[in-house]
């Protein structure tokens, strides 16, 4: 369901987790960086609930659907952001959330021939519950 409009937008701030390759004599290694931008984004629904697993590991989960424009998305682009899971993340309303799902809906924003220009990603914040 495409929900996004500018009317909608919002900001927040978006970290995303990069690794760069390092060249030391004849040692190469890989080590992250973070990459901090600010973005636009429509809120679509926002769920909180608590999941309790067989070992009583009891964790409260804050789910947050959120929709990015095809101009945010270009212009996260250019500056070296992915929206990919597990790498990005989202500060917003106070709260650091994740990416654990990445939804395009079929179809690549730079498509010619009746682009869809929205991408949904689903980000989580989980906190354990103590006994």
């Amino acid at each position: 369901m495409f929900v996004h409009s500018y009317f909608l937008e919002q900001t927040g701030t978006i970290l995303y987790e990069n690794t760069q390759q390092l060249v030391s004599g004849l040692v190469s290694y890989a080590t992250p960086f973070t990459i901090e931008t600010g973005t636009r984004f429509a809120v679509l629904d926002r769920k909180k609930f608590i999941s309790k697993s067989d070992e009583t590991n009891r964790a409260r989960h804050d789910r947050l659907l959120v929709q990015f424009g095809a101009n945010e998305i270009r212009s996260l682009n250019s500056t070296g952001v992915y929206l990919k899971e597990g790498r990005t993340r989202l500060q917003y309303d106070g709260e650091e959330f994740r990416a654990i799902i990445v939804d395009d809906f079929g179809q690549s924003i730079n498509r010619t021939y009746m682009p869809g220009g929205i991408l949904q990603v689903t980000f989580e914040r989980r906190t354990p519950i103590a006994n």
